[in-house]
């Protein structure tokens, strides 16, 4: 077939992550027709993303949330028949996974690659026999599991029987040319950082609440010109502020419910610290790095010390800030992501 009649089918869990995944489509290397289907098609989303994208989404797909008997997997399993690659996301999409396994033969199906990028609580999701079991058995067909986390690669091998040479390591990608290593001290919304300050950056999601408490708790050491922002996406921080609070270093800790425009932001902080845990995707590390913020990374076993390290040797800042840039510049950008993606792609294709 032809590889501009090439079409290709994404399997999410919502529209919310229409724009995460179509974000790479231009830069593959080939032109293709890119449909969507989603396990909660009811949960709103931009529709634009699909007309700046040229996406088309199936109102028809079969319904593969939940649980999945013989009929919902040989329905899902005729859906797939007419593309020519099939790219599932996440345990949402794992039914559709299960259904190329048990009926790809029969249907001739055409190849599937599966994305894992991890998340909140994800050891303590795929931690049962029963969903090992079933990831085994449905990723067993997949010609390629690709994720952005060592980690998620480690567990894939040990615990769903994934080979290595099956793997493929590739982070998501940012648009670097965003990134630049100065910005404005109003770039935060609310808050202006001033000249005698510095500013510690992390991210707090639900699983990392012990270590944001030790970030807080570490500020009693720290000279009191450095700060600590906080940014969350839906997570309570009345402990926090509570915490910070009883610290009496409440005027030197600020929570805010978004970074706004990271682009602009990351720059201002002069450390940032990744809570995310090696099971999660960290695209604010990433960020940070492309910003040439020195980052320290989370397990650190004692976060004061790393801190106390940092902040006392301005050169080691420097040096670090400089090395993080580089990687980044080298490593991340979104266009070597995609150009990869549609590299593997196209050897699953072509079998």
């Amino acid at each position: 077939m032809a590889a501009d009649n090439l079409r290709i089918l994404h399997c999410l869990r919502d529209g919310g992550l229409i724009a995460e995944v179509a974000a790479g489509f231009g830069a593959f290397g080939f032109e293709a027709a890119h449909t969507i289907a989603l396990a909660n098609p009811d949960v709103s989303y931009d529709k634009s993303v699909l007309r700046a994208n040229n996406l088309t989404v199936a109102r028809d797909f079969p319904v593969f949330w939940g649980s999945a008997g013989p009929g919902k997997l040989i329905a899902i399993g005729n859906a797939l028949a007419s593309y020519d690659l099939v790219v599932t996301y996440g345990w949402d999409a794992i039914n559709v996974a299960m259904a190329h396994k048990v009926f790809g033969q029969h249907l001739k199906l055409p190849p599937l690659v599966h994305h894992e990028q991890g998340s909140v609580g994800f050891l303590g999701k795929e931690k049962g026999f029963k969903r090992k079991l079933l990831r085994r058995i449905a990723l067993s067909s997949a010609h390629s599991l690709v994720t952005g986390a060592p980690a998620i690669g480690d567990f894939a091998q040990r615990h769903w029987s994934v080979a290595a040479p099956r793997i493929a390591h590739i982070q998501p990608g940012i648009d670097l040319k965003r990134f630049r290593p100065s910005a404005k001290p109003d770039a935060l919304p609310g808050l202006v950082k001033r000249s005698a300050e510095h500013w510690i950056g992390a991210h707090l999601s639900v699983d990392m609440a012990a270590s944001a408490s030790k970030l807080v708790q570490s500020l009693q050491d720290l000279p009191r010109d450095w700060h600590l922002v906080l940014t969350t996406d839906q997570t309570s921080t009345e402990d926090i502020r509570r915490l910070a609070e009883g610290l009496e270093v409440s005027h030197r800790v600020h929570v805010l419910d978004r970074l706004a425009d990271e682009a602009k932001a990351m720059a201002l902080f002069d450390i940032y610290v990744e809570l995310a845990g090696p099971f999660e995707a960290a695209p604010r590390t990433l960020q940070a790095m492309a910003a040439a913020t020195p980052v320290i990374r989370h397990g650190k076993a004692n976060l004061t010390t790393a801190l106390d390290d940092l902040i006392e040797d301005k050169t080691a800042r420097r040096a670090l800030a400089a090395s993080n840039r580089q990687q980044a510049l080298a490593q991340f950008d979104k266009a070597v992501s995609a150009r990869s993606l549609g590299s593997l792609y196209q050897a699953a294709i072509a079998g």
